[in-house]
Protein backbone atom coordinates (compact mmCIF):
# COMPACT_ATOMS: atom_id res chain seq x y z
CA UNK A 1 0.00 0.00 0.00
CA UNK A 2 1.14 3.70 -0.78
CA UNK A 3 1.67 6.39 1.83
CA UNK A 4 -1.04 8.88 2.40
CA UNK A 5 -1.49 11.53 0.43
CA UNK A 6 -0.78 10.16 -2.53
CA UNK A 7 -0.46 12.55 -6.22
CA UNK A 8 -0.77 10.87 -10.17
CA UNK A 9 3.25 11.31 -9.67
CA UNK A 10 3.70 9.56 -6.57
CA UNK A 11 1.68 6.43 -7.32
CA UNK A 12 3.15 6.02 -10.92
CA UNK A 13 6.53 5.95 -9.36
CA UNK A 14 5.86 3.81 -6.55
CA UNK A 15 3.73 1.11 -9.76
CA UNK A 16 7.59 1.71 -11.61
CA UNK A 17 9.36 0.26 -8.34
CA UNK A 18 7.51 -2.49 -7.98
CA UNK A 19 7.44 -3.58 -11.60
CA UNK A 20 11.48 -4.19 -10.71
CA UNK A 21 9.95 -7.04 -8.15
CA UNK A 22 6.47 -7.74 -10.20
CA UNK A 23 5.25 -8.68 -13.42
CA UNK A 24 1.86 -9.17 -13.18
CA UNK A 25 -0.78 -6.36 -13.77
CA UNK A 26 -1.77 -3.52 -11.08
CA UNK A 27 -4.73 -2.28 -10.44
CA UNK A 28 -5.54 1.13 -9.27
CA UNK A 29 -9.14 2.30 -7.75
CA UNK A 30 -10.14 4.87 -5.90
CA UNK A 31 -9.95 4.58 -2.24
CA UNK A 32 -10.18 2.30 0.82
CA UNK A 33 -13.92 1.12 -0.03
CA UNK A 34 -13.05 -0.18 -3.62
CA UNK A 35 -9.57 -1.87 -2.38
CA UNK A 36 -12.13 -3.72 0.03
CA UNK A 37 -14.02 -5.11 -2.79
CA UNK A 38 -11.32 -6.23 -5.19
CA UNK A 39 -8.55 -7.46 -2.86
CA UNK A 40 -10.89 -11.25 -2.58
CA UNK A 41 -11.58 -11.08 -6.22
CA UNK A 42 -8.49 -10.36 -7.65
CA UNK A 43 -6.41 -13.00 -9.33
CA UNK A 44 -2.97 -13.70 -7.12
CA UNK A 45 -0.73 -12.17 -9.62
CA UNK A 46 -2.29 -8.50 -9.52
CA UNK A 47 -1.15 -5.65 -7.88
CA UNK A 48 -3.98 -3.82 -5.60
CA UNK A 49 -2.89 0.06 -4.89
CA UNK A 50 -5.20 2.38 -3.47
CA UNK A 51 -5.04 6.10 -5.46
CA UNK A 52 -7.19 8.08 -2.89
CA UNK A 53 -9.25 9.69 -5.47
CA UNK A 54 -10.48 9.47 -8.98
CA UNK A 55 -8.34 11.99 -10.31
CA UNK A 56 -5.11 10.47 -8.83
CA UNK A 57 -6.28 7.21 -10.67
CA UNK A 58 -7.08 8.82 -13.73
CA UNK A 59 -3.37 11.02 -13.91
CA UNK A 60 -1.31 8.30 -12.60
CA UNK A 61 -2.51 6.04 -15.31
CA UNK A 62 -1.88 9.04 -17.66
CA UNK A 63 1.09 8.93 -16.83
CA UNK A 64 2.63 5.95 -17.14
CA UNK A 65 0.81 5.67 -20.60
CA UNK A 66 2.71 8.40 -21.75
CA UNK A 67 5.83 6.22 -21.11
CA UNK A 68 4.39 3.23 -22.56
CA UNK A 69 4.63 1.27 -19.00
CA UNK A 70 1.91 -1.79 -19.44
CA UNK A 71 -0.03 -3.63 -17.26
CA UNK A 72 -1.65 -1.30 -15.43
CA UNK A 73 -5.65 -0.83 -14.98
CA UNK A 74 -7.38 1.79 -13.40
CA UNK A 75 -10.91 1.53 -12.32
CA UNK A 76 -12.81 4.85 -11.41
CA UNK A 77 -16.79 5.34 -10.42
CA UNK A 78 -18.82 6.83 -13.85
CA UNK A 79 -19.85 10.03 -11.44
CA UNK A 80 -21.94 11.50 -14.45
CA UNK A 81 -19.60 11.29 -16.68
CA UNK A 82 -21.36 9.57 -19.31
CA UNK A 83 -24.38 11.37 -18.56
CA UNK A 84 -22.47 15.10 -19.25
CA UNK A 85 -20.17 13.79 -22.20
CA UNK A 86 -16.86 13.11 -20.43
CA UNK A 87 -14.92 10.22 -21.97
CA UNK A 88 -11.95 8.31 -20.84
CA UNK A 89 -9.38 8.74 -23.34
CA UNK A 90 -6.99 5.80 -22.28
CA UNK A 91 -7.92 2.35 -22.59
CA UNK A 92 -6.32 1.14 -19.69
CA UNK A 93 -9.04 3.01 -17.75
CA UNK A 94 -12.64 1.48 -16.81
CA UNK A 95 -15.52 2.75 -15.16
CA UNK A 96 -18.73 1.22 -13.47
CA UNK A 97 -21.89 0.87 -15.58
CA UNK A 98 -23.99 2.22 -12.24
CA UNK A 99 -22.95 5.72 -11.09
CA UNK A 100 -20.36 3.99 -8.66
CA UNK A 101 -19.47 1.13 -6.82
CA UNK A 102 -22.19 1.43 -4.44
CA UNK A 103 -25.02 1.84 -6.73
CA UNK A 104 -23.80 -1.09 -8.93
CA UNK A 105 -23.83 -3.29 -5.23
CA UNK A 106 -27.52 -1.62 -4.37
CA UNK A 107 -28.91 -2.77 -8.02
CA UNK A 108 -27.39 -6.56 -7.24
CA UNK A 109 -29.38 -8.68 -5.00
CA UNK A 110 -26.75 -8.28 -2.10
CA UNK A 111 -29.43 -5.42 -1.07
CA UNK A 112 -31.39 -8.24 -0.57
CA UNK A 113 -28.65 -9.49 2.00
CA UNK A 114 -28.77 -6.19 3.60
CA UNK A 115 -32.58 -5.88 4.32
CA UNK A 116 -32.25 -9.51 5.56
CA UNK A 117 -29.71 -8.37 7.81
CA UNK A 118 -30.65 -4.93 9.15
CA UNK A 119 -34.76 -4.84 8.37
CA UNK A 120 -37.58 -6.34 9.56
CA UNK A 121 -39.70 -8.52 7.62
CA UNK A 122 -43.14 -7.47 8.76
CA UNK A 123 -42.52 -3.87 8.26
CA UNK A 124 -40.76 -4.21 4.94
CA UNK A 125 -43.73 -6.37 3.35
CA UNK A 126 -45.90 -3.00 5.21
CA UNK A 127 -43.87 -0.70 2.97
CA UNK A 128 -44.08 -2.67 -0.52
CA UNK A 129 -47.95 -3.10 0.13
CA UNK A 130 -48.54 0.34 0.97
CA UNK A 131 -46.29 1.99 -2.03
CA UNK A 132 -47.18 -0.88 -4.40
CA UNK A 133 -42.86 -1.09 -5.13
CA UNK A 134 -40.01 -2.96 -3.84
CA UNK A 135 -37.42 -1.65 -1.32
CA UNK A 136 -35.28 -1.41 -4.40
CA UNK A 137 -37.24 1.28 -6.23
CA UNK A 138 -38.41 3.25 -3.28
CA UNK A 139 -34.46 3.27 -2.57
CA UNK A 140 -33.87 4.58 -6.15
CA UNK A 141 -36.50 6.88 -6.39
CA UNK A 142 -35.52 8.53 -2.99
CA UNK A 143 -32.13 8.63 -4.17
CA UNK A 144 -32.54 10.07 -7.64
CA UNK A 145 -34.07 13.15 -5.99
CA UNK A 146 -30.26 14.21 -4.21
CA UNK A 147 -29.23 12.39 -7.77
CA UNK A 148 -30.89 14.79 -10.05
CA UNK A 149 -29.74 18.07 -8.42
CA UNK A 150 -26.13 16.73 -7.92
CA UNK A 151 -26.66 16.01 -11.84
CA UNK A 152 -27.85 19.63 -12.68
CA UNK A 153 -24.80 21.27 -10.48
CA UNK A 154 -22.44 18.79 -12.22
CA UNK A 155 -24.40 19.85 -15.99
CA UNK A 156 -24.53 23.83 -15.38
CA UNK A 157 -21.51 23.85 -13.62
CA UNK A 158 -23.38 25.08 -10.42
CA UNK A 159 -21.26 25.67 -7.64
CA UNK A 160 -22.60 24.31 -4.80
CA UNK A 161 -20.91 22.76 -1.75
CA UNK A 162 -22.44 18.96 -1.48
CA UNK A 163 -20.88 18.17 1.59
CA UNK A 164 -22.71 20.83 3.58
CA UNK A 165 -26.33 19.27 2.34
CA UNK A 166 -25.77 16.51 4.39
CA UNK A 167 -29.10 13.27 3.38
CA UNK A 168 -30.61 13.34 6.77
CA UNK A 169 -31.22 16.93 7.01
CA UNK A 170 -33.83 16.69 3.75
CA UNK A 171 -35.27 12.82 4.80
CA UNK A 172 -38.23 12.27 7.44
CA UNK A 173 -37.17 8.88 9.64
CA UNK A 174 -40.72 8.76 10.52
CA UNK A 175 -42.17 8.55 6.82
CA UNK A 176 -39.14 8.02 4.87
CA UNK A 177 -40.07 10.66 2.63
CA UNK A 178 -37.71 13.50 1.33
CA UNK A 179 -38.26 16.80 1.24
CA UNK A 180 -37.14 18.26 -2.15
CA UNK A 181 -38.70 21.07 -1.60
CA UNK A 182 -36.30 22.50 1.14
CA UNK A 183 -33.36 20.49 -0.86
CA UNK A 184 -33.81 22.93 -3.03
CA UNK A 185 -34.26 25.63 -1.14
CA UNK A 186 -30.90 24.68 0.40
CA UNK A 187 -29.16 24.63 -2.67
CA UNK A 188 -30.13 28.03 -3.90
CA UNK A 189 -28.97 29.38 -0.63
CA UNK A 190 -25.66 27.19 -0.77
CA UNK A 191 -23.87 28.75 -3.67
CA UNK A 192 -25.93 28.10 -6.77
CA UNK A 193 -26.20 30.89 -9.06
CA UNK A 194 -29.42 30.03 -9.63
CA UNK A 195 -32.35 30.78 -7.37
CA UNK A 196 -34.89 28.27 -6.12
CA UNK A 197 -37.12 28.39 -8.98
CA UNK A 198 -34.80 28.32 -11.69
CA UNK A 199 -32.99 25.18 -10.45
CA UNK A 200 -35.96 23.42 -10.36
CA UNK A 201 -36.91 24.53 -13.88
CA UNK A 202 -33.05 22.77 -14.76
CA UNK A 203 -33.71 20.12 -12.73
CA UNK A 204 -37.30 18.96 -14.94
CA UNK A 205 -35.20 19.91 -17.98
CA UNK A 206 -32.60 16.96 -17.31
CA UNK A 207 -32.63 14.59 -20.67
CA UNK A 208 -34.08 10.94 -19.56
CA UNK A 209 -31.16 8.40 -18.35
CA UNK A 210 -30.46 5.44 -16.87
CA UNK A 211 -31.01 6.31 -12.95
CA UNK A 212 -28.70 4.16 -11.74
CA UNK A 213 -26.44 6.74 -13.19
CA UNK A 214 -28.17 9.09 -11.57
CA UNK A 215 -28.15 8.48 -8.53
CA UNK A 216 -25.08 8.60 -5.81
CA UNK A 217 -24.20 5.39 -3.80
CA UNK A 218 -23.21 7.48 -0.83
CA UNK A 219 -26.43 9.09 -0.72
CA UNK A 220 -28.30 5.78 -1.44
CA UNK A 221 -26.66 4.25 1.21
CA UNK A 222 -27.28 6.59 3.33
CA UNK A 223 -31.15 7.17 2.76
CA UNK A 224 -31.24 3.27 3.14
CA UNK A 225 -29.81 3.96 6.55
CA UNK A 226 -32.46 6.33 7.87
CA UNK A 227 -35.44 3.65 5.83
CA UNK A 228 -33.49 1.18 8.33
CA UNK A 229 -34.19 2.57 11.30
CA UNK A 230 -37.72 3.03 11.49
CA UNK A 231 -39.63 2.57 8.44
CA UNK A 232 -38.12 -0.57 6.94
CA UNK A 233 -36.56 -1.91 10.67
CA UNK A 234 -35.11 -1.33 13.88
CA UNK A 235 -31.46 0.10 13.14
CA UNK A 236 -30.02 1.63 15.88
CA UNK A 237 -27.99 4.47 15.72
CA UNK A 238 -24.76 2.36 16.27
CA UNK A 239 -24.99 0.31 12.76
CA UNK A 240 -24.02 3.22 10.20
CA UNK A 241 -23.26 3.22 6.34
CA UNK A 242 -20.17 1.57 6.73
CA UNK A 243 -22.03 -1.61 8.38
CA UNK A 244 -24.87 -1.67 5.24
CA UNK A 245 -21.77 -1.23 3.18
CA UNK A 246 -19.82 -3.80 4.81
CA UNK A 247 -22.47 -6.59 4.33
CA UNK A 248 -22.63 -4.61 0.04
CA UNK A 249 -19.73 -5.57 -0.51
CA UNK A 250 -19.82 -9.26 0.67
CA UNK A 251 -22.94 -10.00 -0.65
CA UNK A 252 -23.17 -9.67 -4.50
CA UNK A 253 -23.06 -12.94 -6.36
CA UNK A 254 -20.38 -13.78 -8.55
CA UNK A 255 -22.71 -14.56 -11.51
CA UNK A 256 -24.43 -10.92 -10.82
CA UNK A 257 -20.66 -9.28 -10.91
CA UNK A 258 -19.90 -10.94 -14.16
CA UNK A 259 -23.12 -9.79 -15.70
CA UNK A 260 -21.96 -5.79 -15.55
CA UNK A 261 -20.06 -3.89 -18.24
CA UNK A 262 -17.47 -3.25 -15.95
CA UNK A 263 -16.39 -6.87 -15.46
CA UNK A 264 -16.57 -7.29 -19.47
CA UNK A 265 -14.10 -4.28 -19.70
CA UNK A 266 -11.99 -5.84 -17.20
CA UNK A 267 -11.54 -9.37 -19.18
CA UNK A 268 -11.35 -7.08 -22.16
CA UNK A 269 -8.50 -5.16 -21.26
CA UNK A 270 -6.94 -8.86 -19.58
CA UNK A 271 -6.84 -10.23 -23.67
CA UNK A 272 -5.44 -6.94 -24.85
CA UNK A 273 -2.71 -6.43 -22.28
CA UNK A 274 -1.67 -9.93 -21.50
CA UNK A 275 -2.09 -9.47 -18.03
CA UNK A 276 -4.43 -11.23 -15.62
CA UNK A 277 -6.46 -8.77 -13.29
CA UNK A 278 -9.46 -11.14 -12.38
CA UNK A 279 -9.03 -15.25 -11.40
CA UNK A 280 -9.53 -17.47 -14.64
Amino acid sequence: MLNRHKDPGSIAAEIKMTRMVHDGAFLVVEGVTDVRFWKPRLHNGCELVDGEGKLNVIGAVDRLDTENFSGVLGIVDDDYDSLTGVTRASANLVATDAHDLECLLCRSTALDSVLAEFGVARKIQAFEEGTDSDVRTGLLERAMVFGRVRWAAARYDLDVDFRTLRVPRFVDKATWTVDDGELLRAVSKNGSSLNCEALGHRIAGLPPADPWRIAQGHDMIEILRIGLQRVLGNLPNSEGPKDIARVLRTAIPPAELQATTLYTDIRTWESANGHLVLPN
